[in-house]
């Protein structure tokens, strides 16, 4: 079977897509190291279940290589609906309790049959801890281990109770450079952006103790009253004491917070340093 043009399956992925849709199964993570077809394998799960009749979701819980959505965020595309929460970092360690605290409330939002959740390859050190915490919040019925490796054993050990199913890895994946992931994180925002506008916002809606962090390029989060994300913006500049301007594909209605992030773009979308307030 093939996952699309060009991409080859190996048999097993067939065999494990079989078993999730055959079994009372409604959180499967996805675990393995950077390269080796994490996504290739959650788009191709996803089309199995769906072509099963299931209703299903993926969430994508790596802020710096997207399956869907922009960097920086978690990221949720379901049946049911779609949504994002704002980390502000594309660095995992960085954004811990963000990446922890969007899993799990973008995974009570869905009313999917099954949610695929996608993660970074992190698994050594800090990443090792990093997915203990994330299988936490998630409460998967079952662990997908890609490729093979200690690290990614280590990680699987530390959770001997929940079901895993160990795959080969894509024989399309490719090792991928730090350039290369800087320019799908630029073709990802690109992409997010390219139907967005300069919008005004009043610059109290900045939280006070973060107003040092405004400045032309920052990556800003805007919420509804409620605090939930709505998206992304880029701050084009501060045309006054009170005011801000913002590209987003956010209407600005419904904005009632915007929140400064960890992350700075150039007007290529490219990522910048952040320059001290």
């Amino acid at each position: 079977m093939t996952g699309g043009p060009d991409v080859r399956i190996p048999p097993d992925w067939d065999d494990a897509a079989a078993q999730v849709a055959d079994a009372a199964v409604r959180r499967v993570l996805v675990l393995g190291a950077a390269d080796v077809g994490k996504s290739t394998f959650c788009r191709f799960l996803l089309g199995h279940l769906r072509a099963r009749g299931r209703r299903t979701a993926l969430l994508d819980t790596d802020v710096g290589q997207k399956t869907v959505g922009p960097p920086a965020c978690v990221t949720l595309a379901g049946a049911d609906r779609s949504a994002l929460f704002v980390v502000g970092t594309t660095d995992p360690v960085r954004g811990w309790r963000r990446i922890l605290d969007g899993t799990g409330v973008l995974l009570d939002a869905t009313e999917s049959d099954v949610a695929v959740i996608n993660t970074s390859g992190l698994l050594a050190g800090p990443g090792r801890r990093l997915k203990a915490d994330k299988i936490a919040v998630v409460r998967p019925d079952l662990l997908i281990a890609l490729g093979s490796g200690s690290d990614l054993e280590r990680v699987v050990g530390d959770h001997a109770s929940v079901p895993v199913v160990r795959l080969t890895r894509s024989p399309a994946a490719r090792r991928k450079t730090k350039a290369a992931r800087r320019a799908e994180r630029q073709r990802m925002f690109r992409g997010y952006f390219r139907q967005a506008s300069v919008r005004a916002f009043a610059r109290g809606l900045v939280p006070e103790a973060l107003q040092g962090q405004v400045q032309a390029g920052v990556l800003v989060g805007l919420a509804d009253a409620y605090g939930t994300d709505l998206g992304l913006g880029i701050v084009a500049n501060a045309v006054a004491l009170m005011a801000l301007n913002v590209l987003t594909p956010v209407a600005p209605g419904g904005v009632h917070q915007v929140t400064p992030s960890l992350v700075c773009l150039g007007q290529d979308f490219s990522e910048l340093r952040l320059s001290e307030p």
